[in-house]
């Protein structure tokens, strides 16, 4: 349906109108992109990768699964395919609004929809809605973070609001905070909390610190992707962490010219 919706639809390019809501923050908040001209271009790039994405709805708990068919720019259009599961679309048609988060180029972000209306063509069925105002987009920084899965780096912290210990390995990592992979979500963990006594250890160096939640993300079946920025942590510790990023970026490098 994806590759038949996507042959219908034309790709164009403009600037932004929609409904604003405040569900992600203050309006003010430096998290969200506001930018009609760059609203447009994410989006399009969103579109453009086909990610999956993750709908879900004001006072409902089951999330639902679509994607981005087409980004009409200068119709100021989002084009979405059918929810899955089906009875997602029935929830739809009720309240004609929604959020949508997905993943893209590990930057988690999210924005609501409204003023949804179902469509058709060629006897298969979609939605059109207007593009956001703002996009909640809590990655855009000057310090890249650096994919390091692949050192399996532990992390473990507490819960400031339920006292539970939070255990994970770390899948990237900034000078201005880090996203980690936990098996669980025990400590029933949500954008805004704060992650007390946090610990990692960057070669053999202890680095502790607290962290804000920024996003909490289902990524497979008992699995959350967690992403936060540092708080209260040392000069010395910030040593710490900044030599190991400049390490990494540095063999990075070596590695682009070898």
């Amino acid at each position: 349906m994806l590759g038949t919706l996507k042959n219908i639809f034309s790709k164009k390019k403009a600037l932004n109108s929609a409904a604003e809501t405040n569900e992600f923050g203050l309006a003010s908040n430096p998290d969200f992109l506001s930018d009609p001209n760059k609203i447009a271009k994410l989006l399009t790039d969103i579109e453009n990768n086909s990610p999956t994405c993750t709908i879900s709805f004001t006072d409902i708990n089951e999330q639902f699964s679509s994607s981005i068919l087409d980004v009409q720019v200068k119709n100021q259009l989002i084009i979405l395919d059918e929810l899955i599961p089906k009875h997602g679309n029935e929830l739809l048609a009720k309240k004609c609004h929604l959020k949508l988060s997905t993943l893209f180029n590990d930057i988690h972000l999210a924005f609501n929809l409204n003023g949804i209306v179902a469509d058709t063509s060629r006897g298969i069925a979609y939605y059109k809605t207007p593009f956001p105002n703002k996009i909640y987009y809590p990655q855009r920084r000057n310090s890249p973070r650096i994919q390091i899965n692949s050192l399996n780096i532990p992390f473990s912290g507490l819960s400031s609001k339920t006292g539970t210990s939070v255990d994970g390995y770390i899948l990237n990592l900034s000078r201005g905070g880090i996203a980690l992979s936990m098996q669980n979500n025990r400590a029933r963990i949500q954008p805004g909390h704060i992650l007390k006594d946090c610990k990692i250890t960057l070669d053999d160096h202890p680095v502790t610190f607290d962290l804000n939640v920024r996003f909490v993300k289902s990524i497979s079946a008992g699995r959350k992707l967690i992403g936060g920025k540092f708080e209260n942590i040392s000069p010395i510790k910030r040593s710490k962490l900044e030599h190991f990023i400049t390490s990494l970026e540095q063999e990075e490098i070596r590695k682009r010219n070898t």
